[in-house]
This record gives C-alpha cells, structure tokens and sequence, in this order.
C-alpha cells in the first residue's frame, strides 16, 4: 500500500504525475483539501490546523483530525506521523516543493532525517534520500546529489563521475549532473544524500 501525503503548493494535476491506485490512502494536507476537492481525487483523512483553508465547507463529510494552531511540529510532520503508523510501503508527498513560504519547503527537506524512505514529487521534481546503497538510474534532465550531511559517493555513467568522494555539508560539487550512458548508478559507499531530479526547461 503507498500512502500519498498531499501538501501545498499542490501540482495543478496530479493524475499526469502520477497514476493513482486504488488502495493508495491519500492524506490532504490543510490548503491541500481545496485542491484535491477541485481535482476530484478522494481524501482518505483531512490534517492540519486549517488556518490557511478559506473554505471550511469542504471538510465537511471528511476523516478530519484538527491540529492546534499553536504547536511544536509542522502539519506535514503530523501527517507523515500519521502515515507511518498504517505502515505503508511507500510514502510520497505530493507538492510541498517551493511557493511563496519557501521556509515550509526546507523544513520538508528536513523531514528526510526522520523519514528516510520519503519521496517528495511534483511536476517538475523529484526528491529522495539515498543512504549506504547502490542505485541504479536513468533520468533524462539534471540530477543533483547533496550531502544529508555527510557521504562517500561513486558516480558512474554520468558527465562528471566521481570516485568514492567524500561529500560534505555545503558542498555544491553534486548540482545539476547529467546521464551520458545508457543508464547510470549512484553508489553511496558512506552516509547519506539526497537527490533531486528536476526536469530540463530547453
């Protein structure tokens, strides 16, 4: 079973982004249930504190759990908490990745330390932790590969490969690297990272 966590900025689409089962359990995140209302795409349970949802109607009939406004963790934290707990075999979010509260998006960024089988996908990205394993990949557009915070990396079948590397907090060595082969493999010998796939705008 996958369990989708949906979360704001939501992709005008969802269904060209994703094809949709019908086991999956779909979590809308605050904001997020006006947007899965407009695409017709059923809620399974309704998170968050609401106070940035202009139309309280659309709750109605729905699983609800409302979160105080005045709390310690996000909403998309409590609502991965919630997914954990029916122990999925997947977990993707849905949006979240940039708009016009950017610092929500770094704090997902941050959700990888403590959900480190997440996947965070829109229609131009998509976001995932890699950790002392060995991927196989092929992507066409740009590949980024950032330490989490800290990482041994080999590159293989790319136009910079690299040769168990260390990796290191803020360092930008890793950005916007390109399959030149037929297919290609990270290899993270050491630590961890996260990777962004992001599509080429030509």
């Amino acid at each position: 079973m996958r369990v989708l966590i949906v979360v704001h900025p939501v992709p005008k689409d969802i269904k060209k982004i994703i094809s949709l089962n019908d086991d999956d359990y779909i979590i809308a995140v605050d904001q997020a249930v006006l947007a899965l209302y407009k695409q017709r795409i059923n809620i399974d349970l309704a998170i968050g504190d609401f106070d940035s949802l202009t139309n309280d109607g659309v709750l109605t009939k729905l699983n609800v759990k409302r979160l105080n406004p005045i709390k310690d963790e996000t909403d998309t934290f409590a609502a991965l908490v919630e997914a954990e707990k029916l122990n999925p075999d997947q977990m993707i979010m849905i949006g979240g990745i940039g708009g016009n509260r950017i610092e929500h998006f770094m704090a997902h960024l941050l959700l990888f330390d403590r959900f480190n089988k997440l996947k965070i996908i829109n229609d131009l990205s998509e976001i995932f932790m890699l950790e002392n394993e060995n991927k196989k990949i092929d992507y066409k557009g740009y590949i980024s590969i950032f330490a989490y915070d800290h990482a041994v990396i080999t590159l293989k079948g790319f136009k910079y490969p690299l040769d168990a590397y260390e990796l290191t907090a803020y360092d930008p060595l890793g950005i916007s690297n390109e399959i030149i082969d037929d297919h290609a493999s990270i290899c993270v010998k050491e630590g961890r990272v996260i990777v962004v796939l992001s599509k080429v705008d030509r």
